[in-house]
């Protein structure tokens, strides 16, 4: 009998041909020969090969073939919804296409990962099932779906024999690692997945390999990590349980989550902030496993409520900068609701709760904790070792606590002794977060040296390479600058403030930043962006469960100015078109709205797109606006993508922002012309101290400040008159100036009358200003 290879080489000798090879996994040795022989015969064949596992053979080309696209929201178009449907109807069951019924649709087919085979026999048992159903069981997935097609291969009729199949090609090894790496209830990064091997470095980052390659495993290049679709990774872990492995597994897991959190607190202030989140935010599903390994196990031998609780303090800045307060608050909820937990775990515990609470504006559970951490720290109990961290805190969340229920004075005095009880202790970094809120504070009560605090913050973080709190004390220089009118300086120092924060990506922040940005615009007139700004900030304070009221009522006083001045100037209902344009933005989308050109894109438009521009920025869709210029919609779409081109936008709000820009940004530019020309000759400070003493005066007052002779008055003074004039430009009271000048207060109140009748002037910001322009 004739080699059959032999014949197949003979019947394509003189063919340009395309062998299909499915299946290959089960006989990949003998596969991988069988196609190089034919290849080496046939130089110009080509074979596509299907299989778990790569021939490794000169030349192959892998194309990895990926699970059903699941879409990012149920409006979306998905491969595996349109699988489901089909496969629901054909069996006689057709799915609920409501909102609510999609959105579960969508929900089980991201829980079976997209998985084809996983679908069909979830299709089959709607039948007797609804999908909420479906989703409330998955968690028994390998003896829900069954019963596929009877004209199906025996492996291809059950979730697990097609699980199974794919186990039982692995070696030794790699099942032990596959059953090892189903522990992580998310992605992992390979120095995670050798310390739960128990293989020797070199050996567990083959076999990782090997199972990637088998499509056990799959690989993120971009971000280095890996991870197990839920189907694999259950699988894995009934293995591990059979074995007796897997209460190890979830005891090393554990371990190694508390330490990284550990460290996570322990070199939070510092340069590797990003890193740090990067690296928690990735982990998130881990981490809730660790925790509910700790206050809830399977085991007894897991729970360990002290353990919880340091696990959860370890975890703040991931709770509260990292974009997790509800999961943070949660759990607060969960570990600190049983009595009798170690004293010296629960403060720390509390006064992170409490940190959450204030985040989310909610005072009275804030209050609780705090009242409670107040207690132990008086009685002595839970602070042995960190007696001065836990006061520092206590104070500092006290004063947050003040300064968010309105009280400013109050807030100060506490920041102030956060501040001092850190600098005492050695702690300086732990002064940041009071910093930046004594200025808030100070703000709030009027003191002309309110940006103080956050300056000093700004300079120590930059000298420890620190991000998040210089992008906070940017923010509270900028809303300082913001008060005293200085816009110019106040957008300059907010957007590098975003800047900074880019970086840690601190949702909270971006809110407040985006608020303060929108304040600024409002101010200069620019209402479109402003609002565009607040929807966008609105949009993710929903997200985080909270609102800029959460800040405080002065915070909030501003907010609403801000939205009556942007209503008074287009309207209530354009109003809330710019804020429903503005929540579809991102926040960097946001940030670009800048006043002239957007992104760099050139502002060169022709008339006719500029007619088609002033209609996008009236809120017309592209069919209204055919309908206004008579245009077919096609050209007016192309006329919109050209726009967004020109313009280098990617939304029809940053085109409607850049409209508004053009409509006069001339007159502004003036105004922050002069500003600049101010600060660059008397510096911030003075500028300050200068707006201040203008907004004393009446605008006649304000009129009548000329460089020379100030409404015809002499400006012959004596010399006591002249050191007189000189502390008032400093800003003294006649009081101060007598302690000065050692002379009685009538004295100087006579000093102060007679340079008033000599230089003509009612007010002593008018002698200031003579004083400026003739001696200072």
């Amino acid at each position: 009998m004739r080699d059959p290879t032999e014949t197949l080489t003979e019947s394509l000798i003189d063919a340009e041909a395309l062998i299909v090879i499915d299946n290959c996994e089960h006989v990949i040795d003998s596969a991988a020969r069988f196609i190089n022989e034919l290849l080496d015969s046939l130089p110009q064949l080509r074979i596509l090969a299907t299989s778990r596992r790569p021939l490794e053979l000169v030349g192959e080309h892998l194309f990895p073939v990926p699970p059903l696209s699941l879409g990012i929201g149920p409006d979306e178009a998905s491969d595996a919804l349109d699988l489901l449907t089909a496969r629901a109807r054909s069996a006689g069951s057709p799915l609920d296409l409501s909102a609510d019924g999609r959105r579960a649709a969508v929900e089980l087919c991201r829980a079976l990962d997209g998985l084809p085979l996983a679908i069909e026999l979830a299709a089959t048992r709607m039948r007797t099932m609804t999908v909420h159903d479906l989703n409330e069981r998955l968690s028994a997935r390998f003896s829900l779906l069954q019963n596929g097609p009877r004209n199906a291969v025996q492996r291809q009729r059950t979730l697990r024999a097609m699980v199974d199949w794919s186990y039982e090609l692995c070696t030794p090894s790699q099942q032990e690692l596959w059953a090892a790496l189903s522990v992580f209830s998310g992605s992992f990064d390979l120095p995670a997945a050798v310390s739960v091997s128990n293989l020797s470095g070199a050996e567990a980052v083959d076999t990782l390999d090997q199972l990637v390659s088998q499509s056990v495993v799959l690989a993120d290049h971009e971000s280095a990590r890996f991870r197990m679709l839920e189907t694999m990774r259950q699988y894995g872990r009934e293995r591990a349980e059979e074995s007796g492995s897997w209460h190890r597994l979830v005891r090393g897991h554990v371990d190694n989550v508390r330490l990284m959190a550990a460290h996570s607190r322990r070199d939070w202030w510092g340069p590797r902030q990003a890193e740090t989140l990067t690296r928690l935010r990735a982990q998130q599903a881990d981490l809730q496993s660790a925790l509910t390994a700790l206050s809830a196990g399977d085991d007894s031998d897991h729970r360990d409520v002290g353990a919880a609780l340091d696990l959860f303090t370890d975890l703040r800045y991931h709770w509260a900068v990292g974009g997790f307060v509800r999961e943070g608050r949660e759990w607060a909820e969960r570990l600190l609701a049983p009595a009798g937990s170690p004293p010296e775990k629960r403060l720390p515990a509390l006064l992170t709760a409490a940190w959450l609470c204030l985040l989310q504006g909610d005072l009275d559970d804030a209050e609780a904790h705090l009242s409670e951490a107040e207690h132990l720290v008086g009685t002595g109990e839970g602070i042995r070792a960190d007696r001065a961290a836990s006061i520092v805190e206590l104070q500092r969340s006290w004063g947050t606590h003040a300064l968010f229920s309105g009280d400013p004075a109050a807030a100060q005095t506490h920041f102030e002794s956060s501040i001092s009880a850190a600098k005492a202790a050695a702690l300086p970094a732990e002064a940041l977060l009071a910093q930046f809120q004594l200025t808030t504070a100070r703000i709030h009560t009027g003191r002309a040296d309110a940006a103080e605090p956050a300056e000093e913050a700004i300079r120590f973080a930059e000298s420890i390479g620190e991000i998040w709190m210089r992008s906070h004390a940017l923010l509270a220089v900028s809303l300082a600058a913001l008060i005293r009118g200085d816009l110019t300086y106040a957008e300059e120092t907010t957007r590098a403030a975003l800047t900074v924060e880019r970086a840690v990506d601190d949702p909270i922040g971006t809110c407040l930043m985006l608020e303060v940005l929108a304040w600024i615009q409002a101010r200069r007139g620019a209402h479109e962006r402003a609002a565009m700004l607040l929807g966008t900030a609105a949009s993710q304070w929903r997200r985080i469960g909270s609102d800029i009221t959460s800040r405080g009522p002065q915070i909030a006083a501003h907010h609403d100015a801000c939205v009556r001045a942007i209503r008074e100037a287009l309207g209530a209902r354009k109003l809330a078109t710019m804020l429903q344009e503005g929540a579809r933005l991102t926040p960097a989308e946001a940030v670009d709205l800048s006043p002239v050109g957007i992104n760099g894109g050139t502002t060169t438009l022709s008339d006719r797109e500029r007619d088609v521009a002033e209609r996008v920025h009236r809120g017309l869709t592209n069919r209204e606006i055919a309908g206004e210029l008579v245009l077919s919609i096609r050209t007016v779409d192309t006329h919109v993508q050209r726009i967004f081109s020109k313009l280098g936008v990617t939304s029809r709000a940053q085109v409607a922002a850049w409209y508004e820009s053009q409509r006069g940004p001339q007159i502004a530019a003036h105004h922050d012309a002069c500003v600049r020309a101010i600060r660059e000759a008397l510096g911030a400070r003075k500028l300050a101290t200068m707006l201040q003493e203008g907004a004393r005066l009446t605008p006649a007052e304000a009129v009548d400040l000329s460089p020379v002779g100030i409404n015809g008055g002499t400006t012959t003074l004596s010399d006591r008159e002249r050191d007189v004039a000189e502390r008032v430009h400093r800003g003294l009271t006649n009081r101060e100036i007598a302690g000065e000048l050692v002379l009685s207060i009538r004295t100087v109140d006579t000093h102060v009358q007679r340079i008033f009748s000599k230089l003509g002037v009612t007010s002593r910001a008018q002698v200031a200003a003579w004083y400026e322009s003739h001696v200072g």
